[in-house]
């Protein structure tokens, strides 16, 4: 479950760029088991599939990158497709030059840190779909809105044929996937419940997220959790202690491979951690 692929080492005439964050100045480790997040491939194909809007850019006739909004969908190997006019800036753009790229970002909750949630951006060509009936369905599936205008003569369907990622999970974690890894990838099965689950276990549930951290995460000092993740390889959690804030990773005894299996896993790594706390 985790990457395989490593970030891309910079060329010798490439400029340098710090190695670390923060001057050195390191996060306390993950307690419990961060071997079980889901790799990067994974995690950026469950945003694009749970996103719908993205930035596209593409690049100007005088070589500048021209930044625009646009709906997506993505096809069955997760490369977005755009249904775009014939008289947008950025469809004359990529008639000039292929080479694009497509942002997604994490919509942003609260008063949080927008630089603290995940984002991808995937390099690659666009390519006009001549016969689009493949990806014309799944289009209009997640946009109902554009069957207005999806005959419109201007209009057609572009795909980004992937040449590689770029994953950025939060402050520190980023990485480099390759399009072949990327489209290998699986959805997270629990993602679209994810958010539900999650408000339901720090509103009625806190006294099991904090036996999660203190039975099966190490944290046996903790005063609270929260839990900030859950997919299909275990939960995710922020605990208080005596020495500051930590992060924790609880795994499930076994991958779940619905969302209605969220409750069940939950349930029994309750019943885990309540035996190792002698409870």
């Amino acid at each position: 479950m985790t990457d395989t692929d490593q970030s891309t080492q910079p060329d010798a005439d490439e400029p340098t760029r710090p190695a670390e964050h923060g001057g050195g100045e390191a996060a306390p480790p993950i307690a419990g088991d961060p071997s079980t997040f889901p790799s990067d491939a994974e995690l950026a194909r469950t945003l694009l599939h749970q996103q719908t809007r993205a930035a596209l850019s593409t690049l100007t006739a005088e070589g500048f990158p021209y930044g625009s909004a646009v709906s997506y969908s993505v096809d069955g190997r997760g490369a977005p497709v755009v249904l775009i006019s014939d008289m947008a800036e950025h469809t004359v753009n990529a008639r000039r030059d292929t080479k694009a790229s497509v942002l997604v970002t994490t919509p942003q909750s609260g008063r949080s840190d927008p630089l603290s949630t995940a984002r991808c951006t995937l390099v690659g060509r666009l390519e006009l779909l001549d016969d689009p009936l493949e990806v014309r369905d799944g289009y209009l599936e997640r946009h109902p809105y554009a069957a207005y205008y999806a005959d419109f003569t201007d209009f057609g369907f572009w795909r980004l044929e992937v040449a590689q990622i770029r994953f950025v999970g939060g402050f520190g974690h980023m990485s480099w996937v390759t399009a072949e890894t990327y489209a290998e990838a699986g959805v997270d099965p629990v993602a679209d419940g994810a958010e539900a689950v999650i408000e339901h276990m720090n509103d009625d549930h806190a006294d099991a997220n904090l036996a999660y951290v203190q039975g099966l995460a190490g944290l046996t000092d903790a005063t609270e959790a929260t839990m900030v993740g859950i997919d299909r390889y275990g939960v995710t959690l922020q605990a208080a202690t005596p020495a500051g804030a930590r992060m924790a990773r609880v795994p499930f005894s076994e991958p779940l491979t619905s969302g209605d299996d969220a409750r069940p896993a939950i349930i029994t790594l309750l019943g885990q951690a309540r035996e190792a706390l002698g409870q």
